[in-house]
């Protein structure tokens, strides 16, 4: 959903499109890339890409070895964005996170993801206000 938000805040388009079976899947896939359509999985890749330096730069201040604990950091970012998981606090959704995520969940690096996710939600609702 948050790409999807960014995309939108961003000026972009959206389009989702529903396929009755692979055939049409992947002609409604070639024509949107004919088009110049970023497909979800790029667009994702790019908003990390955009985010990415300065969620570095203040894990390594913090201590933290981003490179080898960017995976589990991310998965918390991206975490916090869910719709079901804004505004609440790690330990508020710690059981739905661990159903989720696994013991991957209980990371440090993810839950300071999760944390600076629910900073950066907190960040981006405020200057959509203004």
């Amino acid at each position: 959903m948050y790409l999807y938000e960014d995309a939108l805040r961003k000026g972009r388009s959206v389009v989702i499109s529903f396929a009755e079976d692979d055939d049409a899947k992947e002609r409604i896939h070639n024509v949107l890339a004919q088009a110049g359509a970023e497909s979800i999985d790029a667009a994702r890749e790019s908003w990390w890409l955009g985010l990415r330096d300065a969620e570095e730069e203040h894990y390594q201040t913090d201590g933290g070895d981003f490179r080898s604990d960017e995976v589990s950091y991310r998965r918390g970012f991206e975490a916090a964005l869910n719709p079901k998981m804004r505004g609440r606090s790690y330990e508020e959704t710690a059981s739905e996170l661990h159903q989720t995520y696994g013991e991957g969940a209980t990371d440090k690096a993810f839950r300071r993801g999760y944390q600076r996710g629910q900073d950066y939600h907190k960040t981006v609702r405020e200057g959509s206000k203004s």
